[in-house]
């Protein structure tokens, strides 16, 4: 065993330094080691970033600047506006890699759901948030769930939607199936379902090996061999696009360089695909305050203004395993586990399937997501999700963008869709309702799954 994994982290480390020469490649292809730094659009983003980031502003019309002040003293920027009130109905927004709140500001600009408390929070390291030593899934999952219940201690309403992106989606996936009683919908967009893409994986590797070892008796049957290939297609296509991950695996100093070289070549690299319409303001989110707007913040704001230390951060949730890591529950949030189990009347007798959701979801993937493959990441998803006939009586979907890329929610016409959902969720619209008000912005969306 010791050395199969002793391979395996060889073969990583090898694939790593191929696409980091690739990265380079591509960014000296692109004159960003030689073109000299363009002084208005270094202009532009300063100016951005004092708009977003500066404390004495508002960084949306009415939105404020908030601080979670966390008792392990990780404390977490956010955005927080529309109705505030006690009754109002809360929608969380979580991001991903590599942004920060400011991915949502389309969304929580949107008229249609400013009847509903808005917060859109900075991952730990991201942003404006503090960060963790170690971007572990106990310490993620525990500080954003505890930001969870703070937020829902100032309601007079159990009403709370969870809306993530991306690593944010990973989160979200991990806390509505571990914590999903917190929560009346989770809409998750553009990521894999950790539990359900490991038995995806053993289940290929285990058909194929099979496969093989009859193939060896009959080393004149090549249809077995096209048989193991079918098997393990999805896994490898999913590796092939998943191959930016290996880079960041690397040895630290190596892992740093995409977010680091070309005047953030990689940054502005993910806001054309997201399409953007201001580079520089989505250059700036992700880059967190600088040092003119850094008083006020989180002491470990500062330290980022490192380009290593922010690198860093960044790259610490795919060097955490906090996809797949055991989350070590403290005592307080698995006595509410235990009393959510109590109420919704489940005994233990019958054992949950690991990572089945606690609450219903709506799963966005986009067709053109190039570092997604759908079969690999949804194959058997049915048997993971919150059914229509359960407790809350609401539905769970699986729901395909045709026209989308990774970042659904930032340009059309995923955009719509994405809020159309949204919308949806708050007005507890369910089955063919839901279905008429999408296909109302984009009749191409396809609900692949409804349970």
């Amino acid at each position: 065993m010791a050395l199969l994994t002793l391979a395996a982290n060889a073969v990583l480390a090898v694939f790593g330094l191929l696409f980091l020469g690739l990265f380079v490649a591509s960014a000296a292809a692109s004159g960003a080691f030689t073109k000299p730094v363009d002084t208005k659009k270094k202009n532009a983003r300063l100016q951005a970033r004092s708009e977003l980031w500066d404390l004495s502003s508002r960084p949306l019309p009415g939105f404020r600047h908030r601080f979670y002040e966390a008792e392990d003293g990780v404390n977490l920027h956010y955005v927080e506006g529309g109705d505030t009130s006690p009754d109002s109905p809360l929608v969380v927004f979580i991001h991903g890699f590599p942004d920060s709140w400011f991915i949502w500001h389309h969304q929580l600009s949107l008229p249609a759901i400013q009847q509903a408390h808005l917060i859109a929070v900075d991952l730990p390291g991201y942003g404006g948030s503090d960060c963790h030593p170690k971007a572990s899934a106990t310490a993620v999952l525990t500080s954003l769930t505890n930001f969870v219940l703070a937020q829902k201690e100032k309601k007079e309403t159990e009403r709370c939607i969870l809306v993530t992106h991306d690593w944010g989606s990973v989160v979200g996936f991990r806390l509505a199936s571990e914590v999903g009683f917190l929560f009346d919908r989770c809409i998750i967009l553009n990521a894999l379902h950790p539990p359900l893409a490991l038995e995806n994986a053993t289940r290929a590797i285990s058909s194929a090996s099979k496969i093989l070892r009859a193939y060896l008796r009959s080393p004149g049957n090549l249809a077995l061999l096209r048989s193991a290939w079918r098997s393990l297609r999805p896994l490898l296509m999913q590796l092939r696009s998943s191959y930016y991950v290996s880079v960041f695996l690397l040895p630290r100093p190596l892992a740093r360089l995409p977010l680091k070289m070309g005047d953030f070549w990689f940054l502005r690299l993910a806001s054309r695909l997201a399409k953007s319409r201001n580079e520089e303001a989505h250059l700036a989110s992700a880059l967190g305050p600088s040092a003119s707007e850094v008083e006020g913040y989180p002491a470990s704001v500062r330290t980022r203004q490192d380009v290593n230390r922010r690198a860093d951060c960044m790259i610490a949730y795919y060097r955490g395993n906090l996809a797949w890591g055991r989350w070590n529950k403290p005592e307080h949030i698995q006595l509410l586990c235990a009393a959510a189990d109590t109420n919704s009347g489940f005994t233990g007798l019958l054992k949950r399937k690991e990572g089945s959701m606690g609450c219903p979801v709506t799963i966005v993937y986009s067709k053109r997501d190039r570092a997604f493959h759908r079969r690999f990441c949804f194959e058997g998803l049915e048997e993971y999700l919150c059914s229509s006939k359960g407790g809350r009586g609401k539905g769970s979907y699986l729901v395909c963008l045709p026209r989308a890329g990774h970042w659904p929610m930032t340009a059309s016409p995923g955009r719509e869709s994405v809020e159309a959902l949204i919308e949806c969720a708050l007005d507890v619209a369910e089955g063919e309702e839901t279905k008429q008000r999408v296909w109302g912005v984009d009749k191409d969306v396809v609900f692949e799954i409804e349970k």
